[in-house]
């Protein structure tokens, strides 16, 4: 698993709380030892390390993609340059198992009002059955300044059983890193996202 940050690199306690419960969640729906992380946290490689290096290794080996949808988020040169990279990777993957389900589950920050969505990003849905309406309609991080622990957590829970039933069923493979040589912003306007 692999969680792009909700924009940008500013501290911000609620997503890594947010990505720290969805780990644990993770491990209890799956048979990870948890001896390695659960998921990929871009926030968190620490100063002096090679940081893009970290970010294409991630983007090449983690089962399924989820990207943090934020107004921050939609508007990043990184981000859509991550974006870029896991779409070339899974279009890669479909060359060889063309029937597999996307590997990307998209997370509400905030409310989907609050940002306009990337073209790119459109075919990738964040909603959908058992997924609670104040989510649909706050995002996590709404929630989480409402005081709807219950909603949050429960919601989180969902997020972690599609992200484990999309990884069983993708069966996504590794990559070159090299695939990644040449990424470009997807979001910005007037791109395609056809890598």
């Amino acid at each position: 698993m692999h969680s792009r940050a909700a924009g940008l690199r500013v501290l911000d306690e609620r997503q890594e709380k947010f990505h720290e419960l969805l780990g644990q969640f993770v491990l209890q729906l799956t048979t990870h030892e948890g001896t390695t992380p659960v998921g990929f946290f871009d926030k968190g490689i620490p100063l002096g390390v090679e940081w893009e290096k970290n970010l294409k290794e991630a983007l090449a080996t983690c089962r399924v993609f989820v990207p943090v949808y934020s107004p921050q988020y939609c508007v990043s040169r990184w981000c859509g340059m991550e974006f870029d990279g896991f779409l070339r990777r899974q279009a890669e993957h479909h060359r060889s198992e063309p029937y597999t389900v996307s590997a990307i589950v998209p997370v509400l920050w905030t409310s989907p009002g609050r940002f306009a969505l990337p073209d790119v990003a459109r075919p990738f849905q964040y909603h959908g059955s058992g997924l609670d309406e104040e989510y649909q309609h706050m995002g996590l991080r709404g929630l989480m300044e409402a005081g709807k622990w219950g909603v949050f957590r429960r919601t989180v829970w969902r997020i972690a059983e599609r992200i484990v039933d999309v990884a069983t069923a993708a069966q996504l493979k590794s990559c070159d890193v090299k695939l990644f040589d040449d990424l470009r912003n997807v979001f910005a306007p007037g791109t395609q996202g056809d890598s």
